[in-house]
């Protein structure tokens, strides 16, 4: 397999995460604005197992983040890790940060006050404001530390990886999972976050991870989404948050269930020139602006155009919402990527 045919992978990964992200949103926000008719075992369980079964999609940008820019042979100064990478992220926490702060006092008069923009300004700082945010500031870390991971990969060899990879499985997914029978783990790794485990996922699957099937990755994503769904249907029948560990970036399940995924894409043969791979490499060149900017048509449609997703089905309905927004987004950030402000970052 040709790198051009690997990248094309990272393509295809990015564009179909990009789309069940909003998918994702779509469904959380509804929970939110309309759980109450969320009344029966059928419908609970449905829209949480749902959410869970879709965690994956945030932890396979991550991967591909990794898997592009952690190979030796990716030089990456420092002049351009600021310039670039860094300055991208910051751009956007700070433009959309204050475009989602007028957005609100738009559509809230009550909001046009001072005291609100001074709030909304800190939020910028704090990562207190619109909740998909996250992953910028999460993305900023990661790059900041980038110099490190470098020289991490640069110098390691698959067994070194390997080792990494487990001791941050261990303490960041297994141990957290003792919390299901109330037992407290005292110990902890010095860097305690998962994040840099994604990273450094996607770099080993790019560069070791071809020496297994890619059916074997297929199989582990089926097998650990049907495992989800079935603990998703526990804890909503006996009503428990217990099982709340198996339900994060953290979880093993959500770790086999993006590394399958990443796994199978990394390995696409495609070279991208058939109908679907256009549309897919189409959609990647957009994914960053179309992420920033759907949650703000999600909010539309529920929060003041007051859709009610029910009215024509809980699928249907959610699928409505979470496409329009979708292709909202992509039509704003064509537009957005011709103005000086937002060409630079988008």
């Amino acid at each position: 397999m040709t790198v051009q045919q690997r990248e094309h992978g990272f393509d295809f990964l990015r564009a179909v995460a990009c789309l069940f992200i909003i998918l994702l949103h779509t469904v959380y926000s509804t929970t939110l604005m309309y759980g109450v008719k969320l009344n029966t075992f059928l419908r609970a369980a449905g829209f949480q197992a749902a959410a869970n079964d879709l965690m994956w999609a945030v932890p396979c940008f991550v991967m591909v983040t990794g898997a592009l820019l952690l190979p030796p042979e990716k030089h990456i100064g420092y002049r351009a890790l600021f310039t670039k990478y860094i300055a991208r992220v910051v751009k956007a926490i700070v433009v959309f940060g204050a475009l989602f702060v007028a957005l609100e006092a738009v559509f809230d008069p009550g909001l046009r006050t001072w005291e609100h923009v001074r709030a909304g300004l800190y939020e910028i700082f704090s990562g207190g404001g619109w909740s998909h945010m996250w992953y910028l500031y999460c993305l900023l870390g990661l790059y900041l530390l980038l110099p490190a991971y470098k020289k991490i990969a640069a110098l390691a060899d698959e067994r070194d990886i390997l080792y990494l990879l487990a001791v941050y499985g261990l303490f960041e997914a297994v141990l957290p999972l003792l919390g299901i029978w109330d037992i407290q783990c005292g110990f902890y790794i010095h860097v305690s976050s998962v994040y840099p485990f994604w990273l450094f996922l996607g770099y080993w699957l790019r560069r070791w991870g071809g020496k297994y099937s890619r059916a074997l990755y297929g199989w582990a994503f089926v097998g650990a989404t049907a495992a989800l769904t079935g603990a998703s249907l526990a804890a909503t029948y006996w009503r428990t948050s217990a099982l709340d560990a198996l339900f994060t970036y953290s979880s093993p399940l959500v770790i086999l269930q993006a590394g399958g995924l990443a796994g199978w894409f990394f390995q696409c043969r495609s070279d991208g020139s058939g109908p679907v791979g256009r549309v897919l490499t189409n959609i990647d060149r957009h994914s960053f602006g179309v992420y920033l900017i759907h949650m703000a048509y999600i909010r539309l449609i529920y929060k003041h155009l007051r859709f009610d997703p029910f009215s024509i089905g809980p699928v249907p309905g959610v699928l409505a919402v979470a496409l329009a927004a979708f292709l909202l987004a992509y039509g704003t950030e064509w537009v957005l990527r011709r103005l000086p402000l937002f060409k630079s970052f988008l």
